[in-house]
């Protein structure tokens, strides 16, 4: 199944999205993307004991908040459907 992300995080080589993104399977959930993206990012937490991570802020299906889905991080996504994740970042140097 393919599906795309896209962020506000963009990590030179390593994180540049929008990016196509391939899951295994057809009950593929949000929490699987989140469980990808921290395989892809591993100082980030996009999902940590099965809840949002810490350094995630925001999570949209199709344009629509993650918290509007009674199944929440549960709902299962379709081929094409598209995941923004918007993570928290700290302001640099004090800024």
């Amino acid at each position: 199944m393919k599906i795309r992300v896209d962020s506000n995080l963009r990590i030179e080589n390593i994180f540049q999205p929008p990016l196509e993104m391939v899951l295994d399977g057809a009950n593929n959930r949000l929490s699987d993307v989140l469980e990808k993206l921290c395989d892809m990012c591993p100082p980030l937490k996009f999902i940590e004991e099965g809840e949002m991570g810490e350094d995630l802020r925001y999570l949209y299906l199709n344009g629509e908040s993650h918290f509007s889905f009674s199944e929440g991080l549960g709902k299962k996504i379709n081929e094409g459907d598209i995941v923004l994740v918007e993570a928290y970042m700290e302001p640099r140097d004090g800024h």
